[in-house]
């Protein structure tokens, strides 16, 4: 079966992304993952982390008071990103209309 549609009998490599993740977090014996890492890792990303990234895992923490939050644009992201909006421009209105007497 592979990860992400990729098994050894295929030449093509998609989902980069998803090849990592099963290096990190099974028991670091995916090699493309390995050198995917390594990759990054030489471009200066830190890959073991920092005092803030773990902050999006934790579910301890609230997105709210995270200091980070990593915000992906697929398109459900997109989608609660506009409903968000909009639920909050509409309490703005809401308040507004009462502070006017409304």
């Amino acid at each position: 079966s592979g990860v992400a549609g990729q098994s050894p009998s295929k030449p093509e490599v998609k989902c980069l992304h998803a090849q990592l993740a099963d290096h990190l977090c099974r028991d670091h014996s995916n090699p493309l993952g390995e050198a995917i890492l390594s990759g990054v890792a030489a471009r200066g990303v830190a890959v073991h982390g920092d005092s803030q990234c773990h902050q999006q895992c934790d579910c301890g923490v609230a997105r709210e008071a995270a200091t980070w939050w990593y915000t992906p644009v697929k398109n459900k992201q997109k989608l609660f990103t506009r409903l968000e909006r909009r639920k909050q421009r509409q309490v703005a209105r809401l308040e507004a209309a009462e502070e006017g007497g409304g």
